[in-house]
Formats: C-alpha cells, structure tokens, sequence
C-alpha cells in the first residue's frame, strides 16, 4: 500500500455494504428494499445535513440479470432502472458511499434498515466489518458492549436472519 488516501477518504467519505439473499422477490419486497435506503438515506441527511454520495441497491438472478435501485437526491427518491419479476429467492447488494459520516454508525444503520424492513433475507458478510480500523481503532465500539442486532452475534457471518413482520 501506498498510503495514499482514495479520492472518497480525501473528501472525508466512506463506503460500506452488505450481500445476501432475499426471499419471496415481489412488487412488495422491492418498496420494503426502496424504504430501507430511504431511512439510510435520511439518517446521513440528518447526521451530515445533506445526502453527498449515493446509496444503490442491486437485486439480481444468478445470471446477473435483475434491477438495481438508486438513491441520490432525498426529494427525488429511490430510482429503479430494469425489471424483475416476482422470483422464489434474488440476489442482494447494498451499498452506501457518503460524505460526513461514521462508517460504524453508517453499517449499523444499513443493517438496522434492513431489520426493520419486514423483508424475508439472508445476509451473508465476508469479513468481519468491526475488525477493520484504520486510525481510530481505540474509538470503536465494537468491542465495548456485546451486540443487539443479530448480524453480528458470535461474528457467525453467513448467518440466516428471517425478519417477519
């Protein structure tokens, strides 16, 4: 490594995200999928003023094909670009890059959104996100309190979390 910062760390950004799977793909799951970026969304207006990044969701078949949902602009909403059926089981990305926000604080809202959506989903987390510091590993509080939120219990990653509402 260079130690050179990315052009998102050197205008005071950061990006995280998650993957998995979502059960019962319909016109419903997509509004409850649309809702969680929009309560991400609103919780980086409200930390940071205004939403400078994107927050993107794709939702795809195994073959790649799916849609993918775009938040950029609060008052223009949530945009969808592509067409997908009702399916058994899709494919899940989420992702934020923002300006002016906790990345802990910002994972742990993504992952509170998609709780709190009703949605049917699995997420399965490659590398454990509390682990990964860069200069502020005495201020995460990861390690402080044993966690709520059921993504994170044990560090098991690829966990299968079913949310019902």
């Amino acid at each position: 490594m260079s130690g050179e910062k990315t052009s998102l760390e050197e205008a005071g950004g950061v990006a995280t995200g998650v993957t998995g799977r979502i059960g019962c793909w319909n016109a419903d799951s997509e509004a409850r999928l649309c809702s969680a970026m929009m309560v991400v969304g609103k919780w980086v207006q409200s930390e940071a003023g205004v939403l400078l990044g994107h927050i993107k969701a794709a939702v795809t078949l195994d073959d790649g094909s799916g849609i993918t949902l775009n938040l950029t602009d609060m008052s223009n909403g949530v945009e969808k670009h592509g067409e997908l059926p009702p399916q058994d089981k899709v494919n899940f990305s989420f992702m934020s890059a923002v300006l002016d926000v906790d990345e802990h604080e910002l994972h742990h809202v993504m992952h509170d959104a998609i709780d709190d959506s009703g949605l049917l989903y699995e997420i399965d987390e490659h590398e454990c996100h509390c682990h990964h510091h860069h200069d502020h590993d005495d201020e995460c509080c990861c390690h402080d309190h044993d966690h709520e939120h059921h993504h994170h219990h044990g560090h098991e990653h690829g966990k299968t979390v079913i949310v019902n509402n």
